[in-house]
């Protein structure tokens, strides 16, 4: 299938159903910790590989990290079902900026052509607000506690900011690094279902902790009120203690190379 091969542990069965992705080496990890805590303890239904992955050469035993992404599969209160998207590794901003759409654009095609296939009619794709401590003028500010959300089947409205009950518009620009806005994109034009909706969701972010507690709070809030999704107490916990326990390494910087390889949590 193009430059993308999807390995399913059992054949899958068209339905409707809905996208989450996340990219679990984002800064702050409140992304990776709120996508883990959705899957809980459930076990990937299928993995993706692709010869375009930013894969480390070295590895280590035991429990050896693997080189794919993870799809995993849940149902909300409603009994609709969700695919959840672990990108365990991605190019984004840095010295490879300019080839982050080079490599990020067949295999997010890929994806969308075959879970439309399969009744994916609707993305979310969890994410922060990176940009909103950087020091530049008109950035826009999502407060603490709330969302913000971009609707890209609307792309000409203006993002929407609050919590489930108190949504208002927000004028200010939103700088997007990669590749929440690539996979969103690629997913609105390429999938030929009728499509529910197509979004990618902020939680603010902060420069002053290493983990974003407060940003997976959101986002799993956001999840739960929004889409009826649960999350597994347990497993959030277990992610914050493992994040909060290497914050302290001597190159704590090392911890987002390792999720980068794709971590075995």
């Amino acid at each position: 299938m193009g430059d993308t091969d999807i390995v399913w542990t059992n054949s899958p069965t068209r339905k409707p159903t809905t996208l989450v992705a996340f990219y679990q080496g984002e800064q702050g990890f409140a992304s990776f910790v709120a996508g883990m805590g959705l899957i809980g303890e459930e076990k990937p239904v299928a993995k993706i590989y692709s010869k375009l992955h930013s894969v480390d050469p070295m590895n280590s035993f035991p429990d050896p990290t693997f080189p794919e992404w993870r799809l995993y599969e849940v149902e909300n209160g409603a009994g609709r079902r969700y695919f959840i998207l672990r990108l365990s590794h991605t190019y984004v901003v840095g010295p490879n900026t300019t080839k982050a759409w080079l490599y990020n654009y067949p295999i997010f095609r890929d994806i969308t052509m075959h879970l439309a296939s399969l009744g994916v009619d609707e993305l979310v794709y969890m994410t922060t607000h990176l940009m909103q401590t950087a020091p530049m003028n008109d950035q826009a500010y999502i407060p603490d506690g709330d969302v913000a959300v971009f609707d890209y089947l609307n792309p000409e409205n203006d993002l929407l900011v609050g919590s489930f009950n108190n949504i208002t518009e927000m004028e200010d620009e939103m700088l997007v690094p990669p590749p929440s806005w690539m996979f969103a994109k690629i997913f609105k034009d390429f999938n030929q279902n009728v499509l529910k909706g197509v979004s990618v969701v902020f939680c603010p972010h902060t420069d002053t902790v290493f983990v974003n507690e407060r940003g997976s709070e959101v986002l799993l809030k956001f999840m739960h009120e929004r889409h009826w999704l649960s999350s597994d107490t347990e497993k959030i916990n277990e992610m914050l203690t493992m994040i909060n326990d290497v914050e302290h390494m001597q190159e704590p910087a090392e911890f987002t190379a390792i999720l980068d390889g794709g971590f075995y949590v």
